[in-house]
């Protein structure tokens, strides 16, 4: 049985493209956790058209991904668990595939798959084409929390989401709680692989580069950092992470593409910003 872990805010629309496609899974064993964040009763009709088809246990939590991740995974009971994003969509088979790899594989812990737009075209994260185990220092070529499965007997030994790193923290840190969470499942001696047949759907995230898109950017590099300070990467891996930013900030310069050179930029300050104040949240 597998427990997808749903976190829900402001989307609705996107939301029933994900239930739509649950519904034409081929592997049938399955529970919804909806952790609803919202501060209104928005969902129960949504809740209330698909519950016959599949189950739906309705929760509510505070807002914060990683928290609300904490809560859903407090109350699941599948021997597997998901995190499906509330904008992100299932092929027929992703659980099937997932099952089986599960069952192909017992020593693994956790396997992570591709997420690709509706047109089949790599989205969110860059993956490779071929199975690859998953080291601290490939982990981010290795999927994204859409694609991460987990052995729910598994998770005592890796714990929760850090709620100090992810989107609506109450941290400075927008990001980076998917890959502590493989990389401390990695510390604790779990085995993790990546198949690129496990495929989950996400659309595109946008490639303009206005002021909000600026604005996350930071907030987003801040977790990055976070995440680099909070593991001990060496000052090696920390220095060729930064350089590729300010590579492609000083190419936008000479380039005068303005909008990308503030972007590059932001990114940039965001990952110097959460490497140097993450003590301070993180107690080190």
């Amino acid at each position: 049985m597998f427990s997808l872990v749903v976190c829900t805010i402001d989307r609705f629309d996107q939301l029933e493209r994900l239930f739509l496609s649950l519904m034409n899974q081929r592997h049938r064993d399955f529970e919804v956790i909806l952790v609803d964040q919202n501060p209104d009763d928005r969902l129960l009709e949504l809740i209330g058209s698909f519950s016959p088809f599949f189950v739906i246990r309705h929760i509510r939590s505070a807002k914060g991904l990683s928290r609300a991740r904490n809560n859903g995974m407090a109350a699941a009971i599948g021997d597997y668990v998901c995190f499906p994003d509330d904008d992100c969509w299932y092929e027929p088979d992703t659980l099937e595939t997932a099952e089986r790899l599960f069952a192909d594989h017992p020593e693994l812990a956790i396997v992570t798959g591709r997420t690709l737009d509706a047109g089949g075209v790599t989205s969110v994260s860059p993956t490779g084409e071929a199975p690859l185990a998953v080291t601290r220092w490939n982990y981010l070529k290795c999927g994204n929390s859409n694609s991460i499965f987990v052995r729910r007997a598994a998770l005592s030994g890796i714990g929760g989401f850090d709620e100090n790193l992810g989107v609506g923290s109450d941290s400075p840190f927008q990001s980076g709680e998917e890959a502590d969470f493989l990389l401390r499942a990695l510390t604790a001696g779990k085995r993790l692989m990546f198949f690129p047949e496990l495929i989950v759907h996400h659309d595109q995230v946008t490639s303009e580069y206005g002021p909000r898109q600026i604005e996350r950017a930071r907030k987003y590099g801040r977790g990055f950092g976070a995440l680099m300070r909070k593991q001990r990467f060496p000052l090696a891996y920390v220095g060729y992470r930064l350089s590729r930013p300010v590579a492609s900030w000083l190419a936008a310069v000479v380039r005068r593409k303005g909008d990308t050179a503030r972007y590059k930029r932001a990114w940039l300050v965001g990952i110097l910003e959460g490497y140097a104040t993450w003590p301070r949240w993180g107690r080190g």
